[in-house]
């Protein structure tokens, strides 16, 4: 586990609150926290103003965002993930998916020209 991951189940451990983390509830966390921000920006159409949007409201943002690592790193340890291997290994996949010379400037949506190495 990583230093938050590990900050984390110390703070739930000493309140005792690991018995109210079940799977279902964390990820219905997660999905309340991305519809904060989502509510942030639902009404904006250009992305130039979107951008805007989200510096006006970075404090916000960054509220939500923590959240969302906070329920992401529960749902993690609940499971023994250690989140910062998980992104590594993710990372590594999206390098052999997409590499630089098939990809740069270009979707990765195969619906919209894109190309996708795992759907080849």
């Amino acid at each position: 586990m990583n230093d938050f991951q590990q900050r984390i189940q110390k703070f739930t451990e000493e309140r005792d609150w690991q018995k109210f983390h079940n799977p279902k509830d964390l990820l219905l966390g997660i999905v309340e926290e991305i519809g904060e921000i989502r509510n942030v920006v639902k009404w904006e159409q250009d992305p130039k103003v979107l951008h805007e949007v989200l510096l006006k409201n970075k404090e916000k943002i960054t509220d939500e965002i923590g959240d969302i690592y906070w329920f992401l790193a529960l749902l993690a340890n609940s499971v023994g993930i250690d989140i910062d291997t998980a992104i590594d290994e993710v990372i590594r996949k999206n390098e052999q998916r997409f590499p630089v010379t098939d990809v740069k400037s270009h979707h990765t949506n195969l619906f919209l020209g894109g190309k996708d190495k795992q759907y080849q």
